[in-house]
């Protein structure tokens, strides 16, 4: 698929939770002191087993050759049970992007209660007027500084999760910005992290596959995860309220993320 990956499958026999999880996290943990703390390390001295991804590949070969959901589920089954852990690793080993994402949305959150200027200075009322696009551009080059592990990746999803959640607007406006933008970009974020992670490990499964079905199978791949992402993330998301720090959006962001991999990991 033509998802870009910034880091490689893990070979078995590797940890869960790989050293790099919790390196170069966004300076300021929310309150403007300092680095924030490191994703708990749950699943660190667990390793995964050799060829953990067998059985998803297979399955992911047969969905992007059949396009039958049942095949996208086992797939997404053998995922979650095996490079994911069944939740908690899998989620922790996302934990630095969590932090870089829960700073824009903490961003964004803060600026529904009245708060536009971020803990890293960065003042969202600089970007009013301006086209939706440059803004969301704008957004993601404050929040993602250069040369973190993952940058690509954690790059894509915060856009994608800003796009998403400003759609309908031509010109940036802090003041449009509610909670249910805030909702919005929390599930999408997450949904492209998780979908990201996947592709990962999908090895040479499209090899074979014409590159324009294997865009629209990775399509119906990406809504499936979003289903399940925004059934588990949309009550939580609501019970958290607003005016969240990024430590407890990044937070937030890894308890959906286990919960998400653990319902997958049941398929």
């Amino acid at each position: 698929m033509g998802t870009s990956q910034s880091k490689p499958s893990a070979r078995g026999g590797s940890p869960l939770v790989p050293s790099w999880a919790n390196q170069d996290p966004v300076p300021g943990n929310g309150d403007g002191d300092g680095p924030g703390p490191a994703a708990p390390n749950d699943g660190a001295d667990e390793v995964l087993e050799p060829r953990r991804s067998s059985g998803m590949r297979r399955s992911m070969k047969r969905f992007l050759t059949t396009g039958d959901r049942a095949d996208a589920r086992r797939a997404l089954g053998h995922y979650s049970r095996g490079s994911a852990g069944g939740g908690a690793p899998g989620a922790h080993r996302l934990g630095r992007a969590a932090r870089v994402g829960g700073g824009v949305l903490s961003a964004l959150s803060q600026a529904v209660a009245g708060q536009p200027v971020a803990p890293n200075g960065f003042d969202l009322r600089s970007l009013t007027g301006g086209e939706v696009g440059d803004a969301i551009n704008a957004i993601v080059d404050a929040f993602c500084p250069p040369g973190i592990v993952d940058e690509d990746t954690i790059r894509a999803a915060i856009g994608e999760a800003l796009t998403e959640a400003l759609a309908g607007l031509d010109q940036f406006d802090p003041a449009a910005i509610d909670d249910y933008t805030v909702l919005i970009a929390t599930r999408s974020f997450i949904a492209e992290l998780v979908f990201g992670s996947v592709v990962t490990e999908q090895g040479q499964s499209a090899e074979n596959v014409p590159p324009q079905l294997a865009i629209s199978r990775e399509n119906d791949l990406r809504a499936l995860v979003r289903e399940v992402t925004d059934a588990i993330a949309t009550p939580a998301i609501q019970a958290a309220g607003t005016n969240l720090s990024q430590d407890h959006v990044a937070e937030l962001v890894t308890t959906i993320t286990t919960a998400v991999y653990g319902e997958m990991s049941e398929w």
